[in-house]
């Protein structure tokens, strides 16, 4: 994390005062210096600040305060100017520069964002993919270390799924994907996380979740997932790997590892079924 994302951490009421300070304390320092010196740049730089880490609307509030300021400093400096409609000048040139600024900077930081939420999502469910798991993960596991927390991960395979290509296409395929990542997602609690890893496997991250509290999330999950099946008439049922880990694992690929396996145990023996094991990782030190 960057120094500036995580000074944009702080409240946008914190970050908006800031701006104001620092506009009038320009405005001082443009009266002292004098009308010949132009202070529109300082005011670019606070109105980019203000609209990068809190927003449009705050941008365009502060590209007005900078403006009206310094249309107020100017105008007190005016008997030193060689033209008494500089300052009016100035104000509408600045007020119009500032506007953009706001705008442009704010899409940009949207844009941006957004991009990288993309790069985070899978694009056919929307729900994170796989990169976005293993860094989410890593910090559960990291955190789980520190305070010596459970937490349990579900791997779960949908059955069947080659014949709905087969028999239905693949754009019922896709909405089959997509229909059971959100009634996954939908049958989660707040702090639990699920990402789809590829094809038609999906992956439930639960924090601070032991064993008995797991049974009742996946429990949940399978009741509404038989719903929705039964419900579109689709031939599909979910194999379950469940790991409840006592002690966090090595890494988070031995933890994909040991659930994938379970779940794969279950889908050879039959399918449509959760196999649900506990274990503890190898100790760490953590610093």
């Amino acid at each position: 994390m960057t120094a500036i994302e995580r000074f944009g951490r702080r409240s946008p009421s914190f970050l908006l005062t800031l701006g104001l300070l620092l506009v009038v304390l320009q405005g001082l320092i443009n009266y002292w210096a004098g009308a010949d010196l132009s202070f529109t740049l300082f005011y670019l730089l606070t109105v980019s600040f203000v609209a990068w880490l809190v927003g449009r609307r705050a941008g365009i509030f502060m590209a007005c305060v900078s403006a009206l300021t310094d249309f107020t400093t100017q105008k007190l400096l005016a008997h030193f100017a060689a033209h008494p409609f500089l300052p009016y000048l100035n104000a509408l040139t600045g007020l119009g520069a500032f506007l953009f600024v706001a705008y442009f900077i704010s899409a940009l930081r949207r844009s941006l964002e957004h991009e990288r939420e993309l790069a985070r999502t899978d694009d056919l469910t929307g729900l994170l993919n796989r990169r976005s798991f293993m860094e989410v993960a890593n910090q559960e596991i990291v955190r789980a270390r520190r305070f010596r927390h459970p937490f349990t991960v579900a791997y779960m395979d949908v059955d069947n799924f080659k014949a709905v290509n087969d028999h239905y296409g693949h754009s019922t395929g896709d909405t089959v994907l997509r229909t059971v990542g959100q009634t996954i997602k939908q049958s989660l609690r707040e702090l639990d996380m699920i990402a789809r890893l590829g094809g038609d496997e999906f992956v439930i991250l639960m924090p601070e979740t032991n064993d008995d509290a797991a049974q009742v999330v996946v429990r949940r999950v399978q009741q509404n997932l038989a719903a929705v099946g039964a419900r579109q008439g689709w031939p599909i049922s979910f194999s379950i790997g469940v790991v409840t880990w006592i002690t966090p694992p090595r890494t988070v690929d031995f933890m994909l590892k040991q659930a994938d396996d379970a779940m794969y145990a279950i889908k050879n023996e039959g399918k449509n079924c959760v196999a649900h094991l506990k274990l503890s990782g190898e100790p760490a030190t953590v610093s």
